[in-house]
């Protein structure tokens, strides 16, 4: 059974428990794809940033902040590796080496755009909190807390987010809870940042808000979760989904619900 709740977790599990058993309760680690890691990235820079302005009030140069996301997204593909598909796998280092040039990019856009009007009050803040209709806690880190009491957190995306993808977060849900718990109010503000990996590289920002009877309903979702998971149901995804795939999932070489005649790896070209 597990310990805890994230919303990594429950993410997962919305999307595909079978993929969920794999992972949390077999402990079958699969790296994320390479956008994950320019996430990452993206985040260690933003996070030496966050430290030194709360120690000097001032942001970093943006030498710094780039070269901070750059060896972020180097170590977090050298240590954790990265996820490609078999027919990916001939591009993988030509992959790797634009991954870089991306995520400078967009740690120079984080810098102009989002960073002069973060005045950071707390990062990298693990907070648990136990919900009496649950068995277990919810746990997530905190990236930052504005002074002004502005909760955020940075995306890399492929393209432009529709403001429904940012209403129906439960990071969003999750965090403005586990941010009362901490502080004893909400946050002011809740908002993604969306950092695109286009040809020139956009900063969108979108503001999203929720009320109780959000948390309520993810409460509700997780109890049905955990009964499951204590009954040994898991689902796969929908077929179809775009998840369910050789592209999308590591797991789907190996999976159960895959039949046979579909999980023939590609050819490799001589």
């Amino acid at each position: 059974m597990i310990d805890y709740l994230s919303q990594t977790m429950l993410g997962q599990w919305f999307r595909c428990p079978e993929q969920f058993r794999r992972r949390w309760m077999e402990e079958e680690v699969i790296p994320p794809g390479i956008a994950a890691r320019i996430g990452t990235g993206l985040h260690k820079g933003n996070e030496t940033n966050l430290k030194a302005k709360i120690a000097t009030g001032k942001d970093e140069p943006l030498s710094v902040v780039q070269d901070a996301a750059r060896d972020g997204y180097v170590k977090a593909c050298k240590e954790g590796g990265v996820f490609f598909p078999p027919e990916e796998i001939p591009s993988a280092k030509a992959q790797l080496a634009e991954g870089v040039d991306t995520t400078v990019a967009l740690a120079g856009l984080y810098h102009k755009s989002l960073a002069p009007s973060v005045i950071p009050a707390a990062i990298e803040r693990r907070i648990t909190m136990q919900d009496d209709r649950l068995p277990v806690p919810f746990a997530g880190t905190i990236d930052v807390l504005t002074a002004d009491n502005w909760w955020f957190d940075i995306k890399s995306a492929a393209r432009k987010w529709g403001q429904g993808q940012a209403d129906t977060a439960v990071q969003a849900t999750l965090y403005n809870e586990l941010i009362k718990e901490e502080t004893g109010k909400y946050p002011e503000r809740l908002s993604f940042e969306v950092f695109t990996k286009t040809k020139t590289p956009e900063h969108q920002s979108l503001v999203t808000v929720r009320i109780p009877e959000d948390y309520d309903a993810l409460v509700a979702r997780a109890a049905v979760m955990l009964r499951a998971i204590h009954a040994g149901i898991f689902q796969p995804a929908e077929a179809g989904h775009w998840l369910c795939s050789p592209k999308w999932c590591g797991y789907w070489y190996t999976c159960p619900f895959i039949p046979a005649h579909k999980k023939t790896l590609p050819k490799r070209s001589a």
